[in-house]
């Protein structure tokens, strides 16, 4: 998106370098000049008056050229950053996508395959004036056809999995409008227990998922779950516990 002003950054770059390497010659030109120069004749010195007054008026001619570079680049530096969020895009699914080896070592990604991709999304989004939507736009795209791209190519068992890595790290990232809490996150995913020495609901709940239900109840907003288990509503969470797909039904009462 927008490779000029990549290249106006670059010309930029190169432009200061040769200014500052243009005033440092001048510098030691004079320099030299000045300590070449007779003493006792320095004021009749027309060459070297003329010269003097020559480095002098390259020397703020550059120094005009630097300023103005610098307000060149913060320009350039503000339009840049403008598409920021669509690089973080770009980085965030390329390193999500590289984690899927870990699941299956033949799930291989290149980075020259994902640029190539990356730039088809560029090339198919909608032009607009509006940089803010045009941001939103590439976004969408670049992350629909990289979602697209990889799971053609992932086993059945697996797309879920990558769905559900690519929803949490929108979560993280803060780009869902649902709430997120990182504690029950990581409550999700690891399913700590703490042993515990009785379980009273053992006739039909094993220790391993009490000891987890205790664990839960440290976590905000489930401060009361373990009694209401134990005993407001044991009898209903049994039958919720049997069901063929409880994680398809509502839980007991208002939970």
């Amino acid at each position: 998106e927008k490779p000029e002003l990549e290249r106006a950054k670059e010309a930029l770059v190169r432009k200061q370098n040769e200014c500052k390497v243009a005033l440092s010659g001048l510098e030691d030109d004079l320099l030299s000049q000045l300590s070449a120069a007779n003493p006792s004749t320095i004021l009749d010195n027309t060459p070297l008056i003329d010269g003097l007054d020559s480095t002098k008026a390259t020397a703020k001619d550059i120094s005009l050229q630097v300023a103005s570079a610098r307000e060149t680049e913060v320009e350039i530096n503000r339009s840049r950053e403008l598409y920021r969020p669509v690089a973080a895009e770009g980085s965030m699914l390329f390193f999500l996508v590289n984690g899927l080896s870990i699941i299956q070592h033949m799930y291989q990604y290149s980075l020259d395959s994902f640029l190539a991709f990356l730039d088809k999304a560029l090339s198919k989004t909608d032009q607009t004036d509006d940089v803010f939507e045009r941001t939103q736009r590439l976004i969408a795209k670049i992350r629909i056809t990289i979602f697209r791209w990889v799971t053609r190519g992932l086993f059945e068992d697996h797309k879920l999995i990558f769905r559900a890595m690519l929803t949490f790290r929108l979560f993280q990232l803060g780009q869902l409008e649902e709430s997120f809490h990182a504690s029950h996150f990581d409550f999700l995913l690891r399913g700590p227990s703490d042993p515990l020495p009785s379980n009273p609901l053992r006739e039909w709940l094993p220790n391993l998922a009490w000891s987890m239900v205790i664990s839960l109840t440290e976590l905000d907003d489930f401060e009361g779950f373990a009694q209401t288990m134990e005993k407001e509503a044991p009898n209903r969470f049994k039958d919720w516990f049997n069901e063929l797909a409880p994680e398809d039904s509502k839980l007991p009462l208002h939970w």
